[in-house]
């Protein structure tokens, strides 16, 4: 079928109609008018025209009737004919025949509707489009997927309008419900990444928090967030953009964690016929795990939104991990902006994306250059001990954490800095060094550096495996733990 012959794109002129009349009797409605709406929303241009004048007459702090719009609207626009009508005389007919002010929502509501019914269509002629010149499989493919991204958001902006308001009524009685819940002995709600010492630092993790795990390179920061990520996998789909591993690195270590075989040896072959079978094992154990999508790609901001609510809406993700901010693809004036303010204005979008989907948003960020520098002491004892004993603060990490984030978790590790003051072997210093190294391998620090629901500063200490680069007591000591309680 040829998409340029077919019926006229469906509109409800009626609906427009009234929407902008109640709006030019009472221009107090527009606070009725869902925060989503926009004039694009509108079939017709004029009345795309008059209600964007509204708005930006109001927020002058002028009084917009059927006489003074004209004054905010384009002269090609304001001087038209709308049959034999003048726009002065529309307007006043608009004033005229306004049916009800009190259905203002409701009338945006029903011109939403058939905006998205337009979208579609037009989504449909891309894919045609796509499908008939594309040069290739490739291109094909990518413009197939800005089509799905398209269509997945219009299921979403519908079924979000459509999700019944919740009301401070409602929202009161909610807390009464949780704490009932907790004086019954129920469990928290919320998601639990599986980790005692988060768990006990943050609490649960709630939906529309942006939680933020910072750490030092070489620290583990990205192995904490897989390890909760596949620990929240057992209960509930997840979704991870990751710049920093491939989805081969991220298989391979959570192997490496159940088992205990390092993800080198796997790389390599170094395994025994047991080995193999235990790797196989895992992989059969992680394939019953809840949906996980890997997605390795440098994405910016936009794409990530469009992402978390394709995974919302075909696999009812709970959970978005980033890993990490710093490679958050950049474009226009921000590619060109430092670190600092790049870090400021990701922190404030993804908080926003955790309150619009609903989700939880766990997102990494590394330290500063400069918090693992000049450790200060006479002597090289001096020196060391203060590099095992300084601790991280949300201050030093590349972000805007203390306005945006609800949970600031680091994670310090002071074996890699000590390892890096390695003195000569046949040094004075080099017993001192030794020690420090032996009290320091196999351990970490999880610091909560900023809540806004718990008690902050705090730390837990958690064993360290460097080999299955794995927090806690070992993935089947664990298990078999579980299994006890």
């Amino acid at each position: 079928m040829n998409a340029n012959y077919r019926d006229p794109l469906p509109s409800n002129i009626e609906a427009e109609q009234a929407l902008l009349g109640a709006l030019l009797i009472n221009n107090d409605a527009l606070a009725a008018v869902p925060p989503a709406f926009e004039a694009s929303h509108f079939h017709e241009h004029l009345h795309q025209q008059i209600f964007d004048a509204i708005k930006r007459g109001r927020a002058v702090g002028k009084t917009m009737n059927a006489i003074t719009v004209r004054s905010f609207m384009a002269p090609d626009y304001a001087n038209a004919k709308v049959g034999d009508l003048s726009v002065a005389q529309y307007l006043v007919r608009l004033v005229a025949e306004a049916v009800n002010i009190s259905g203002v929502s409701g009338f945006a509501d029903a011109v939403t509707e058939y905006y998205h019914r337009r979208e579609a269509m037009t989504i449909g002629d891309d894919a045609h489009d796509a499908g008939t010149k594309a040069q290739d499989e490739l291109e094909f493919i990518d413009r197939i997927k800005e089509c799905r991204d398209k269509l997945t958001a219009i299921v979403s902006a519908i079924e979000s309008r459509n999700d019944p308001q919740e009301t401070l009524a409602d929202a009161i009685d909610d807390t009464l419900d949780r704490t009932n819940d907790a004086l019954r002995g129920a469990l928290p709600v919320g998601i639990d990444p599986g980790i005692p010492e988060i768990t006990t630092l943050t609490g649960p993790w709630q939906k529309k928090q942006l939680i933020i795990i910072g750490g030092g390179v070489k620290q583990g920061k990205s192995a904490l967030a897989m390890q909760c990520m596949f620990n929240v996998a057992e209960k509930a789909p997840v979704g991870l953009n990751s710049g920093e591993m491939s989805r081969m690195q991220i298989i391979m270590r959570e192997k490496a964690r159940r088992t205990g075989i390092s993800s080198t040896r796997q790389q390599r072959g170094s395994v025994s016929d047991v080995e193999v079978e235990e790797l196989m094992k895992a992989g059969e154990e992680m394939k019953r795990l809840q949906h996980i999508d890997i997605d390795c790609r440098r994405m910016t901001l936009d794409q990530i939104d469009q992402k978390i609510t394709r995974l919302i809406g075909e696999k009812g993700i709970e959970a978005f991990f980033l890993d990490h901010i710093g490679k958050i693809q950049w474009t226009g004036k921000m590619e060109y902006e430092d670190e600092f303010k790049q870090g400021q204005r990701a922190t404030s979008i993804l908080k926003d994306y955790a309150q619009k989907h609903d989700i939880p948003i766990i997102a990494l960020t590394h330290l500063k250059k400069s918090t693992f520098q000049d450790y200060q002491g006479r002597t090289f004892k001096e020196r060391l001990s203060a590099a095992m004993n300084r601790r991280p603060t949300y201050r030093d990490l590349v972000g805007n954490m203390d306005k945006d984030a609800d949970q600031v978790l680091i994670v310090f590790q002071a074996r890699p800095i000590v390892a890096g003051m390695e003195p000569a072997e046949n040094s004075d210093d080099y017993p001192v060094w030794e020690d420090a190294m032996n009290r320091v391998t196999g351990k970490a620090d999880i610091i909560l550096s900023l809540s806004r629901e718990s008690e902050f500063p705090r730390r837990k200490e958690i064993s360290w495996e460097g080999k299955s680069t794995s927090y806690g007591p070992a993935f089947k000591q664990a298990q078999n733990a579980k299994e006890l309680f």
